[in-house]
């Protein structure tokens, strides 16, 4: 067994479906075409099974996703146990856990958890009755599911990257085949709605931020995961066949494909961290966002700097050393810090309400910034960081450590659209303390044993930073239960109000339905529309 490519050091080689329109920067005005564009299957109709109920199809995502998170960093925490305590596991099995927990954190934990946010969340926030092509949605739903159940089987019987059991393998490379292409599909219908669904007057630019940041990452994820399907197609077709190349061969298909789980495509999984966390603020402060053009094209921005398919040393062994992996690596720090500039611009001006999901929010922003930097220490070259495989699976750790935090911050915030409840403060608090606390003890730690090929003396405390982490660890894998539990709440209790914080800004804070449906479309006029009711209802 091997471990991925980022592990190693880097010189080594039919129902009715709705009539969506053409894309166009602004729906048409007319409000029977638009509830046409919008036709949707009855929400709950028939089992879960065979719901197009956006809201359900969504709950199933995060449900499903903090739960495979909790096991992943459980399985991660014994794999790097392993590397400390050589005789808790065996080699084999500890690579086998930190295979499948690595590629697990995208394929199903991060990528899904914002997706079925955006499924629940984006809807309402465009003024649409549904998410665009329902069943597709709910297709590509049931078969991330079916496909994340082959891939835990797989890897359970050494079936994982560079797996021992040839059968086994195969069955984990059509599962990760099949993970992505239906993690595209949901995509697909996720970016159509927010480009084609949208209610009158909305146009790209007045999107909601968490709908806008959905269209960015979405449009990466489409350029982007494609490139990994070819990969895995590549060895899978090598490794059954006969192996007439060595591309199939166990000892290089983690390097075949690290580099979807390593810098700067990893930046790709946490631009909605962005988008949610800028909703939080906005409404939390009460305030509309101060250039708020500035902001959109900074979120912009940090997608273009993400889209790493190009960077693949197994194919281009020198691509680390090019200028242009190592200026994309430095430069995106200007994004992070524009949006951050954009937020001080905010709260400046107001007095934000400090609930939990505000903490949780700006815990997620540091979180990535501090893989931004990691990820621009290791692009210099003199600091020799790449020598060692610690900076990038600390980096990852704190990538997947900001993409649950901001997934707990989105399901406090938008409990009220998900459960129908608000969620419990106090579980919102212990989750702010053990998700910063997991995942700056998951990263940070395996960050500076990176510069033990700089300063030696780091290697004598190798195993106490190693130690940390796995702390960390545990304590990100209690952070997902606590998401959990925030979410489950959400069904308990009396109905939560239209705009339970009060200061609403966007379209879901509009009504008290969950589902979304509405019986006439709403035309805006700006990106806070809610803001603009309340003027023009004082003015009055």
């Amino acid at each position: 067994m091997v471990r991925l490519g980022l592990c190693r050091p880097e010189c080594i080689r039919s129902n009715e479906v709705p009539t969506v329109m053409s894309i166009t920067d602004a729906r048409p005005q007319s409000a029977t075409d638009a509830a046409s564009a919008s036709t949707a299957p009855a929400a709950g109709s028939g089992s879960l099974l065979g719901s197009g109920d956006h809201r359900a199809i969504g709950l199933v995502y995060v449900v499903l996703s903090l739960l495979f998170g909790a096991a992943a960093f459980v399985a991660f925490l014994l794999g790097q146990l392993h590397l400390v305590q050589t005789s808790f596991l065996s080699n084999s099995a500890s690579d086998a856990l930190l295979n499948a927990s690595e590629l697990g954190f995208v394929l199903l934990v991060a990528v899904p958890l914002f997706i079925g946010l955006a499924t629940c969340i984006i809807p309402l926030q465009v003024g649409s009755a549904t998410i665009a092509f329902p069943r597709a949605a709910a297709m590509a739903l049931w078969t991330w599911v079916l496909s994340s159940g082959l891939f835990i089987i797989a890897n359970s019987i050494d079936g994982g990257i560079g797996g021992g059991r040839d059968r086994a393998v195969d069955l984990g490379l059509l599962a990760i085949v099949g993970l992505i292409l239906a993690l595209l599909l949901a995509t697909t219908c996720v970016v159509t709605t927010v480009i084609a669904l949208r209610t009158p007057g909305m146009s790209l630019d007045r999107v909601p931020m968490f709908s806008w940041s959905m269209f960015v990452a979405g449009s990466v994820w489409m350029l982007t995961l494609p490139v990994l399907v070819a990969n895995v197609v590549l060895i899978y077709v090598d490794h059954h066949y006969g192996r007439p190349s060595e591309f199939g061969v166990s000892s290089v298909q983690g390097l075949q494909i690290g580099w979807a789980i390593s810098q700067p495509q990893i930046y790709a999984y946490v631009i909605p961290v962005f988008g949610i966390a800028a909703d939080i603020i906005a409404t939390l402060s009460g305030r509309r966002q101060p250039n708020r053009g500035a902001m959109l094209v900074a979120i912009g921005a940090f997608g273009a700097l993400s889209v790493g398919a190009y960077a693949q040393p197994y194919f281009f062994p020198e691509v680390r050393d090019q200028i242009v992996w190592a200026a994309m690596g430095v430069l995106i720090i200007l994004p992070v810090l524009a949006i951050l500039g954009g937020w001080g611009a905010l709260l400046k001006g107001g007095k934000p309400t400090l609930r939990s999901p505000l903490p949780l929010a700006l815990v997620s922003v540091v979180l990535v910034l501090l893989a931004v930097l990691a990820g621009a220490l290791g692009a210099l070259t003199p600091l020799q960081l790449r020598e060692t495989p610690y900076v990038a699976v600390g980096q990852l750790a704190l990538i997947i450590a900001a993409a649950v935090t901001s997934g707990t911050a989105g399901v406090i915030h938008w409990a009220a659209r998900l459960g129908g409840r608000r969620a419990p403060e106090p579980l919102g608090l212990l989750g702010v303390l053990v998700l910063l606390g997991g995942g700056a003890l998951a990263g940070l730690p395996l960050i500076v044993l990176g510069f033990s090929t700089k300063f030696t003396g780091l290697a004598d405390a190798s195993d106490l930073l190693q130690y940390l982490s796995i702390a960390g660890a545990a304590l990100l894998a209690l952070g997902s239960v606590l998401a959990l539990l925030a979410l489950l709440a959400s069904f308990r209790g009396e109905e939560a109000p239209a705009d339970p914080w009060g200061t609403g800004q966007t379209l879901e804070w509009m009504s008290t339905s969950t589902s979304g449906d509405s019986a006439e479309l709403v035309t805006v006029t700006s990106a806070e529309p809610l803001l603009d009711a309340a003027a023009g209802s004082q003015e009055a």
